[in-house]
């Protein structure tokens, strides 16, 4: 049997590395945008951080929650929402409007996997240009407590990287859609509110009632804020944390293979409009 060098490899995912960097300098070339967002960004964190101060005024904890802890919960989460935030949706629509999709068909690279790549490379701009200011400004003004330990960081940032392709799996399928509706402004609304409140960013899910809390166990949300949240304060176990992961790398799985499916059904329909 011939051994497959590196380099075979190599060529192979090549061109996913271009769309990466590609999607990176893009991402770089938008100079008031980045400044808008940090700024955005600070806004929220200090919005909810003042909203749940209001709510601890007379001290003690919420639901096990401290205030320093919500103040971490709150920042950290929006910092961590930096990283996995994409406009795949979007950016699919556009191209089945302009009829740029049409272009991408005729490249010898799988459309699923640029898609993530592209995604990939607007994440990277983030964790390098974007995180690290809020991060600072974030430590500074408000009560953030660093990570319960150093394997709860690492067990965070797996985490948050899982969420990132949980993400881009819900988005690339959101997307598609359009190839069937050509507009889907109308479903991206109630799909962006829908992960604000499943995924436990805005309130943390353990706050809502247990039927509430059985529901977003069976969708993926939950996987992309609150996991990452409670494992960077320690208040899941380690043995738990591991089952926590799994869920998520097989949420990455069904995502990616319904993604996938949804692709093979829309190739055999696509109507492009404008090209």
């Amino acid at each position: 049997m011939q051994e497959i060098s590196p380099m075979f490899y190599f060529k192979k995912f090549s061109p996913y590395f271009e769309y990466l960097r590609v999607a990176f300098l893009t991402m770089l070339a938008y100079r008031i945008q980045y400044f808008i967002g940090v700024i955005n960004y600070l806004i929220h964190v200090a919005v909810y951080y003042f909203i749940y101060k209001a709510l601890y005024t007379g001290g003690g904890n919420i639901n096990n929650y401290s205030l320093t802890d919500m103040a971490t919960y709150i920042a950290i989460g929006w910092i961590s929402k930096s990283l996995y935030l994409n406009y795949l949706d979007h950016d699919i629509a556009d191209e089945v409007k302009s009829g740029k999709m049409a272009i991408d068909l005729i490249k010898p690279v799988d459309y699923q996997v640029m898609n993530y790549a592209r995604g990939l490379g607007q994440s990277a701009f983030r964790l390098l240009f974007f995180m690290p200011p809020v991060l600072v400004a974030t430590f500074v003004v408000f009560p953030v407590h660093p990570p319960s330990s150093i394997y709860n960081l690492f067990l965070f940032f797996l985490s948050t990287f899982l969420s990132l392709l949980i993400y881009l799996g819900i988005n690339f399928f959101m997307g598609l859609i359009s190839i069937y509706t050509i507009s889907i402004e109308g479903i991206l609304y109630p799909k962006n509110m829908m992960i604000e409140l499943f995924s436990g960013l805005m309130v943390p899910i353990d706050w809502f009632p247990l039927w509430f809390q059985h529901v977003s166990s069976l969708l993926p949300f939950k996987y992309i804020a609150f996991v990452p949240l409670n494992l960077y304060l320690g208040r899941i176990d380690v043995s738990v944390a591991y089952s926590a992961l799994l869920v998520q790398l097989l949420w990455v799985i069904i995502l990616f293979a319904a993604g996938r499916i949804l692709w093979l059904m829309c190739r055999k329909k696509i109507v492009i409009h404008g090209g």
